[in-house]
């Protein structure tokens, strides 16, 4: 059984069946389009439901700032999402946002290098393959250590960026 809320990507089964042909609760489920091979069903009451022909294609010149590296960002909520993605590419040691807040978490996905984040009155330490979470609301910066770039994919749970610049 699926929470409330959640959105379930699936294929046509029949009436109970789920993808490992245990019974489902379908008083729960939705079922978009009859004659759909793939479809997208919601658990929500209430709400958007979403098809397949709404996804969006962003080509890499829409949102890099640079050809031969991931650096840049794209505010997603002209395309139906709720989030923002920035991809952070520093070169060379120092650098970084000074510090500031967002009312919504901000999700770190440390893909190369080291980097020294402030999150509160805390200093972290997150390094390649690491995934720090800022909850909302909380100050915070960060810098690379070094050697090499830091590179990251950072998701602001927001459809477009909201900071407040505290230095």
């Amino acid at each position: 059984m699926t929470a409330q809320g959640q959105i379930v990507a699936g294929t046509r089964r029949g009436p109970g069946e789920s993808r490992a042909g245990r019974a489902t609760d379908t008083g729960k489920r939705r079922e978009i389009g009859g004659e759909i091979d793939s479809l997208l069903t919601s658990t929500a009451t209430a709400g958007p439901v979403y098809s397949a022909a709404m996804a969006h294609v962003i080509e890499r010149d829409g949102w890099a700032e640079a050809p031969d590296r991931w650096q840049g960002e794209l505010q997603c909520g002209a395309f139906g999402s709720r989030s923002c993605l920035i991809f952070n590419h520093l070169p060379g040691i120092g650098g970084g946002p000074r510090l500031h807040k967002h009312p919504y978490a901000e999700i770190f996905i440390i893909r190369s290098g080291t980097g020294l984040f402030t999150v509160g009155e805390r200093e972290i330490e997150a390094c390649a393959g690491q995934i720090l979470i800022v909850p909302p609301d909380t100050p915070h910066k960060f810098t690379n250590l070094g050697p090499g770039p830091l590179e990251s994919t950072d998701i602001h749970e927001h459809g477009s960026f909201i900071t407040e610049w505290l230095e």
